[in-house]
């Protein structure tokens, strides 16, 4: 899916004469990675008045997808966090036509997150630059300890705080296994709270395997 930009008339915080801009209203952030560098950096849909000079953030509602991460976020208005449940509903009314209309192309089969703003999205996006990157030391560990490495299904992942690679069990491919697995790579040495609460949560009695890819 390509991002799409749209046009609106904004009004900067000085009170200026109204203007036109155009915004990012869809970010394909794996077709276009210099937007998720912007919505790092605080740059995303940053827009000047003409009038003053002023920059500042056009706050309209917008969507954020990491297709391949399994990310799909929907982006409102700080200003209308009163109306959460209200836009709750509309996210998932929403994601239903996006599903309908895009999920052959784009494999859709995982929930949509709400935010509100730039900087609540901000810090779901560092945070799973963080934990791609512990993820990223897991797999490292496994494999020096002599485990194969398996990536969980992404959004499965995010939802119950597990790294993206987890060691594979050497013997079944049960839950007890693959906590057996990953409490050997933890006693390496390696520091991961991820893999630590994969392992406490796979160990857990009725636990089941977990979903991979």
């Amino acid at each position: 899916m390509k991002s799409i930009k749209n046009a609106a008339s904004v009004c900067c915080p000085n009170h200026c004469e109204e203007f036109d801009v155009e915004y990012w209203s869809v970010i394909s952030a794996d077709q276009d990675p210099d937007l998720k560098t912007a919505a790092l950096g605080g740059e995303l849909n940053l827009v000047q008045c003409p009038a003053c000079g002023t920059f500042f953030h056009h706050d309209g509602d917008f969507i954020y997808l990491d297709a391949p991460a399994q990310l799909l976020v929907f982006v409102f208005s700080p200003k209308n966090r009163s109306q959460e449940q209200e836009l709750r509903q509309r996210m998932q009314q929403d994601y239903q036509i996006i599903k309908n209309t895009l999920a052959k192309q784009l494999h859709i089969d995982y929930p949509p997150v709400c935010v509100f703003g730039l900087d609540e999205l901000k810090h779901l996006l560092q945070q799973e630059e963080d934990n791609s990157f512990e993820s990223e030391a897991v797999a490292a560990s496994a494999a020096a300890a002599g485990f194969g490495v398996v990536r969980l299904k992404p959004s499965y992942a995010r939802e119950h705080h597990f790294p993206y690679y987890v060691p594979v069990p050497t013997g079944r491919a049960t839950a007890n296994g693959y906590a057996v697995a990953a409490s050997q790579v933890l006693k390496t040495g390696l520091k991961s709270p991820l893999l630590l609460h994969f392992k406490d949560q796979m160990s857990q009695e009725g636990a089941t395997a977990p979903l991979t890819l």
